[in-house]
Formats: C-alpha cells, sequence, structure tokens
C-alpha cells in the first residue's frame, strides 16, 4: 500500500511538472488490453537455468515450470511532459501462473495468480513524418494480489495463505503508436519482471525464491 502511495503521489508530481512545461499539452486516457505467456523464474531476469524456468527440489524430485496463458487489461494516463517523452500510468487487472510438472513425472499443474496491477512507466516518443511513431517505455510495477489457485487435474485448490500479497517489479518493451483522425492505436511488446518472491514461507520451491515474469502483446486506444 505504501508503495501504491508512493507510485500515486509521483504521478501527481510528474503530472505537475509537465504541465508547466508544456502548457498547451494535452492529458489522454485510453484502455488496453495484455495477452502473452507468463511463467515463474529462479535466477535473475532472464537467466534461466538448464531444467527450463525454474526448478526446485533435490534430486529426481525437481519442479520444472513452464509458461502458461497470461491475460489482462484496464485503463491508461498518458501525461506528456516532452516532446520525446511522457509518463504512462497503466491501472488494471493481470492474470499470471505457470504451468508446473516433476522431471521424471507426467504430473502436470497449473498455478493460476490474479493480481491488480498499476504501472508507472516514462515513455520515449520519436518525432514522426507521418501518422505512426516509436515508442519505447520503461518503469516500475506493483501488483496487489486478488486471488490464487493451485490447478492440479481439474481440480482448484485455494493457496492464498501461501503467496506473498504484493510483488513490486519492472517492465520495459518498444511499440508503435498509430494517429487516427481521433485518437491513436497503440501496440508494444512488453517483458515485464517481479524483483520479490511470489511464494511465502518453505512450502514451495523448498524455500528457493520464484519470480513472476512475462512476455506480453499490449494493444490501446487513446482517446483525444
Amino acid at each position: 500500500m505504501k508503495t501504491a502511495i508512493g507510485v500515486i503521489a509521483l504521478f501527481f508530481v510528474t503530472t505537475h511538472v509537465g504541465a508547466q512545461d508544456t502548457p498547451t499539452s494535452k492529458i489522454r486516457i485510453g484502455m488496453y488490453a495484455n495477452a502473452g505467456t507468463s511463467s515463474l523464474v529462479q535466477g535473475m531476469g532472464m537467466n534461466m537455468n538448464m531444467y527450463g524456468s525454474g526448478y526446485s527440489g533435490m534430486n529426481n524430485n525437481m519442479t520444472m515450470y513452464n509458461y502458461a496463458a497470461s491475460w489482462g487489461g484496464g485503463l491508461s494516463l498518458t501525461v506528456p511532459l516532452h516532446q520525446r517523452w511522457s509518463f504512462v500510468g497503466n491501472l488494471g487487472y493481470m492474470n499470471r501462473g505457470a504451468n508446473y510438472g516433476e522431471m521424471n513425472s507426467s504430473y502436470n499443474d497449473s498455478y493460476n495468480l490474479s493480481y491488480l496491477d498499476l504501472w508507472a512507466m516514462g515513455q520515449y516518443n520519436s518525432l514522426p513524418k507521418g501518422p505512426v511513431k516509436f515508442t519505447a517505455v520503461l518503469g516500475l510495477t506493483e501488483s496487489t494480489l486478488l486471488s490464487a489457485k493451485d490447478e492440479p487435474s481439474g481440480t482448484t485448490q485455494e493457496m492464498m495463505n501461501n503467496v506473498n500479497r504484493v510483488d513490486i517489479g519492472m517492465v520495459m518493451g518498444p511499440g508503435l503508436e498509430f494517429g487516427l483522425k481521433k485518437g491513436a492505436i497503440q501496440t508494444r511488446l512488453l517483458y515485464t519482471y517481479g524483483f520479490m518472491n511470489v511464494f511465502s514461507g518453505m512450502y514451495y520451491d523448498s524455500g528457493m525464491q520464484s519470480n513472476n515474469a512475462a512476455f506480453l502483446l499490449q494493444v490501446g486506444y487513446i482517446f483525444n
């Protein structure tokens, strides 16, 4: 909660500064949808180990994580700060998780994690000669857990008590913005990574740290 308040405070400060530097700028509201794939990784960033995207246990009891479908959507706010720079805030729902199974077993399971995501990003904008411009974003994310489920073989087990309620992470990626007579369409290819351990306690992953990671295609519409 403190982190969310800090991000919101940063947004208002940035908005105030941007309004002073570019008095004719217009704050734009939009909506977006995310779709892609997510998993749990053990190690830093995209440095996945030899067993796939994660492992736990000892000897033949290692758990292999595989990528699962990820999706979400919400509202966006774009605040121009300069010709080439903008502040972008996203607030919405995000479904993450992973498929997993043991190395020497056909047993397959999945984690389904639902979050309320707040993203605060800086965006670089190219100066286009036509209606299409290149963009790139880099920023921080806060994910507040809404639900957590373990889904083995068609059954569902609640696991809220075994998952940390907040995850702080990063988001980055390139994009394109297509200007229209009314509004604009945005597309982005995004990578997100959570800095905090998904699980709490020693039960899951034998106490090893597991981090949320996702590759996403974001498509959005910005109103004028």
